[in-house]
């Protein structure tokens, strides 16, 4: 079946767009054997099992490999630094390689750190694969999972988009018809190419035990926010010149576990006071957050938005961004949608809550759990926050063309927030 990349299609060109997760596995497994299982589950998946089709016309779309694309390889040493050269090397997509599987052998753990490109998928379906790689780890049985993309037929009827927001998009659309052009394969490794040759990631993280996961709901609770709501608030207030903080959401309705991408996001803006507490601007950011979950149409704003588009209009945007590209629509577009025009965003948090996969397999187990999203270039600061049963993982993901001292300050403010 032919799947269409419409919502997701501002992933395709983004240079920055590799979801990592590490976690440590328990139980001594032969590495021979977790190696094997990792190509298991690359074959019982749909999205691990194709590649993304690049046509003449502009058009994207996955396409069913007879052979996964996806690699795996059995690495020692630092785990940040097989991030900073694997980074560095484009994803090759039109080739299948929608995932990079690392088994990460330090002294003796063994860890399995996953790079996935977001077209693969969101946080939620890497862990999925986790849990399929520990199925088959433990002699398990994996059936077959199609992917599941997000279309407006699974959205809403009342989240559509007003007519005057698409007049406009129909406007910018037909002055693109005219004036634009389309992109293919030799542009997407060209913008991998330019933005990666002085940049590298930054990655900090702090760990929380169950004892203070237990401390920060019940206070959470207790002031009648959600935890997502409190965490934010803490980063705010260590960024008091941030006024807006992107969230990702998890809208997988039925619970499945499809390696796919099932989120949306919204945007909400507050600027920390100190002429209030911090538990009273910690329920004007969960007021505010409630009250665009509520409404469909700021819920699934994105993708609706974005697919009303040319696909290649926002291709451009990306090119336009890191100066491979020049057109007075693109221009406009790139403002809008936040990549240019001093109008970044400062920050995003991604949650994937308490993780809904099993901590044990047999003999085996997963603890120390990590997931870091990507540093996308609509947003300058990347929170990743992760729960498992020994406790939570708050990661700050950052460039290296930021004041790492102040980056690092930052960060550990916030920590010292939630830890009060």
């Amino acid at each position: 079946m032919k799947h269409c990349i419409y919502s997701e299609r501002t992933d395709l060109l983004e240079p920055n767009i590799y979801i990592q997760f590490l976690v440590q596995i328990t139980g001594n497994p032969d590495l021979d054997e977790l190696v094997s299982a990792i190509k298991t589950v690359f074959s019982a998946n749909e999205a691990t099992m194709s590649r993304i089709v690049y046509d003449k016309n502009g058009d994207a779309y996955y396409e069913r490999m007879p052979e996964s694309g996806c690699k795996v390889s059995i690495l020692k040493g630092d785990w940040k630094n097989i991030i900073r050269e694997n980074e560095k090397v484009t994803f090759a997509i039109d080739q299948g390689e929608l995932m990079r599987v690392f088994v990460n052998v330090a002294e003796e753990d063994i860890f399995l750190l996953i790079m996935a490109h977001h077209l693969a998928g969101d946080g939620k379906a890497v862990t999925y694969f986790i849990e399929d790689v520990m199925t088959a780890l433990s002699g398990g049985q994996l059936g077959y999972k199609p992917m599941q993309l997000i279309s407006n037929k699974s959205m809403p009827e009342k989240s559509e988009l007003p007519l005057l927001l698409k007049l406009y998009v129909y406007i910018l659309n037909k002055k693109w018809k005219y004036t634009g052009n389309t992109f293919h394969w030799d542009d997407y490794y060209k913008i991998h190419e330019v933005y990666w040759k002085e940049r590298s990631s930054e990655i900090v993280f702090e760990r929380f035990s169950p004892e203070e996961i237990n401390r920060i709901h019940a206070y959470a609770k207790k002031i009648g926010v959600s935890v997502n709501s409190y965490i934010a608030t803490a980063f705010l207030e260590a960024d008091r010149n941030n006024e807006t903080i992107g969230m990702a959401v998890n809208i997988r309705m039925d619970k499945n576990k499809s390696i796919s991408n099932q989120a949306t996001g919204i945007s909400v803006d507050h600027l920390f006071s100190d002429k209030i507490t911090f538990d009273e601007n910690a329920q004007i950011v969960h007021k505010r957050v409630l009250y665009k979950l509520r409404k469909p149409v700021m819920k699934y704003f994105i993708l609706r938005f974005i697919p009303l588009f040319t696909p290649s209009l926002i291709d451009s945007v990306l090119l336009y961004t890191y100066g491979l590209y020049e057109n007075r629509t693109t221009q406009k577009l790139a403002r809008l949608m936040g990549y240019a025009g001093g109008k970044t965003r400062e920050l995003g948090i991604t949650n994937l809550t308490k993780l809904d996969i099993p901590n044990t397999y047999g003999i085996y187990g997963l603890k120390n759990g990590l997931f870091i999203p990507p540093v996308v270039s609509y947003a300058k600061h990347i929170i990743g926050v992760s729960t498992m049963e020994d406790g939570m993982a708050v990661s700050y993901h950052f460039m290296n063309d930021q004041d790492r001292e102040k980056e690092l300050e930052f960060f550990r403010r916030a920590v010292r927030n939630l830890k009060m």
